[in-house]
């Protein structure tokens, strides 16, 4: 059995439209699961899962709304969703809300409040709502964070933390679930290719940044869907309470110009 076969698991990706939840619903499916597409739209949920079946060319993809900005719907999601399949094995906690950017100082606070409750407490909820059903399978939670929990973000300060929360959370999950066999990891994505980072930064700005990563370039969804699969797989069995950073090393390593300028001066020394 290939480490990354998923053939007979059955995959909840929420935010799994567009972007990087989609590339992950992709992939999953392209290694055997059957996939269920989440947004809060579920017409686009069923485009999207029909253009996945297309893809594969047989029935692996169902569309099922949430708004996980809304815990009615939460609860309805995760009373629905294993009857789509018979049952779920992982849950992908991918769905995010960042309704401001701007200085920390200028967050009106009802968005401060939406911002951390919608991107911790009402995952958790979910992932609690989920338990019962990844027990019976001994089942695996992949919660999405950010690079920005882990890193200075000043524009973006209460997202940050709440992702940074999301990184936490899924230590403590792991450790709580742990008794039901339940694994529960987090990948921290950075600046990623996306219809949504085009739009914000441009073409010529998402090459700028990726310029000054240490690896030279920004992200694609793909490389996100990459430390998923490996977690959510019998590849990643042995691994519970980890955060992956997929960055580019931007987050912990020195840039190209910052790499430059210590070799210029290695070997001197100043009094």
């Amino acid at each position: 059995m290939s480490l990354f076969d998923l053939t007979g698991r059955v995959a909840v990706i929420t935010g799994s439209t567009k972007g990087i939840g989609l590339g992950i619903a992709q992939q999953m499916a392209a290694q055997g699961a059957k996939v269920i597409v989440s947004s809060r739209d579920q017409a686009l949920c069923d485009e999207v899962a029909a253009r996945i079946n297309r893809e594969r060319g047989a029935d692996v993809a169902k569309g099922l709304a949430c708004d996980i900005d809304d815990l009615t719907s939460i609860a309805r999601f995760a009373e629905a969703a294993p009857k789509l399949w018979g049952g779920v094995d992982i849950l992908v906690c991918n769905a995010a809300i960042l309704p401001y950017i701007g200085p920390s100082a200028q967050t009106p606070p009802e968005l401060f409040d939406r911002i951390l409750i919608g991107n911790v407490h009402h995952n958790f909820r979910l992932c609690q709502a989920m338990r019962g059903e990844l027990r019976k399978r001994a089942g695996n939670i992949v919660l999405i964070g950010s690079e920005a929990g882990h890193t200075a973000s000043p524009l973006v300060m209460a997202y940050a933390a709440a992702k940074a929360g999301v990184a936490h959370m899924a230590l403590c999950l792991a450790d709580e679930m742990a008794v039901d066999r339940i694994r529960v990891n987090c990948v921290a994505p950075g600046l990623i290719r996306s219809a949504s980072s085009t739009e914000t930064l441009g073409d010529a700005g998402l090459e700028a940044a990726g310029r000054g990563m240490p690896l030279g370039r920004v992200g694609e969804p793909e490389d996100i869907a990459g430390a998923v699969l490996y977690l959510a797989a019998p590849a990643g069995s042995h691994v519970t309470g980890a955060t992956i950073i997929v960055d580019g090393g931007r987050a912990k390593l020195s840039a190209p110009n910052q790499a430059q300028m210590l070799e210029s001066v290695a070997g001197k020394s100043y009094n």
